[in-house]
């Protein structure tokens, strides 16, 4: 029996996928499959696996994002428990064997993994979880309120979004979960808020055992605006779908989500502009959404920070 399938969405990931799966490979007391699933690559993500018949390599033929790799792995999934980890990311050895176990004991269906974030070369960036430990209790189920408001986006908070799952494939196949392949990024987040809506026990593990890669970026590395609208439109979706079902502290709570997804969007389609030289498209933007021009401005101010080795004062 397979306890865990753990499935890695890749594209573009030949120099960092032998980590990611070797992680997934080494944990420990558990039986593990590994599902890899090339995202129409450019590079070699085959060359770079290890050879061992835990790994299964699947090549979709278009570039679908990783919504859509993910829901390829969950079709070639065996193992009871699903376990969603990044190319550029990696596990420590003992990461399954504390969540399953916890999993069973709280009768739960998700288990949200705390973690750490560093760099490149694996070195701690924070020196603390994501989470403080002390903050988190795992025999308590997280609400569909309170998951919702860990994702506002709002400024020096923490996004739950980011925490990577353990989910039973079992309560997955059950209630008909997929990731909505209309997501380029926030698809953890929008898969977990559909599973809460249809009933499921969701716990957070406290322990910082996944390694969240952080690379270097500046402000040539953006977000593409149109991921932003493809969240509002899918938010939007699911509290049309479930308007009956939802609580006015969850309504409240989409609509200032949505509030903060339209002042990331329009920054971003700010600093494009910028960043292509289109200085009156610029302006005309920021005339339009002057809300967002806050964000702008601090995304700048970072980028130049990190491009000059400037520490901003506190």
């Amino acid at each position: 029996m397979t306890d865990a399938t753990v499935i890695i969405a890749a594209w573009n990931a030949a120099g960092t996928i032998s980590k990611s799966v070797n992680s997934a490979l080494a944990q420990q007391s558990v039986s593990a499959q590994v599902v890899v699933v090339d995202d129409a690559s450019d590079d070699s993500i085959a060359a770079s696996l290890p050879d061992r018949k835990e790994i299964l390599l699947h090549r979709l033929e278009e570039n679908g994002g990783p919504a859509a790799a993910r829901n390829a792995a969950l079709d070639l999934a065996q193992g009871n428990w699903v376990c969603v980890l990044d190319s550029d990311d990696t596990m420590l050895p003992g990461r399954l064997a504390g969540m399953i176990p916890m999993a069973e004991r709280a009768g739960a269906d998700i288990v949200l993994g705390n973690f750490l974030r560093v760099d490149e070369s694996g070195r701690p960036l924070d020196g603390e979880p994501f989470l403080p430990r002390e903050s988190i209790d795992p025999a308590k189920p997280v609400t569909l309120e309170e998951y919702v408001a860990g994702n506002l986006t709002s400024r020096g908070s923490k996004s739950t979004g980011y925490l990577k799952p353990v989910m039973s494939r079992a309560f997955l196949k059950r209630a008909g979960l997929r990731y909505n392949p209309a997501l380029r990024n926030g698809e953890d987040c929008h898969l977990i808020i559909s599973a809460l809506a249809k009933g499921a026990r969701v716990h957070i593990w406290p322990e910082p055992d996944y390694l969240y890669t952080v690379r270097a970026g500046s402000i040539s590395h953006r977000i593409n605006p149109d991921h932003f609208e493809a969240l509002i439109k899918a938010d939007r979706a699911f509290a049309g779908q479930n308007a009956q079902d939802l609580s006015a502290e969850a309504i409240r709570l989409f609509r200032s989500r949505e509030t903060g997804l339209r002042e990331m969007m329009e920054s971003e389609r700010i600093l494009l502009a910028l960043k292509s030289k289109r200085v009156l498209d610029a302006l005309r933007l920021a005339g339009r959404h002057p809300y967002a021009l806050p964000r702008a401005g601090r995304q700048i101010v970072e980028s130049l920070g990190k491009k000059f080795g400037l520490k901003s004062r506190q």
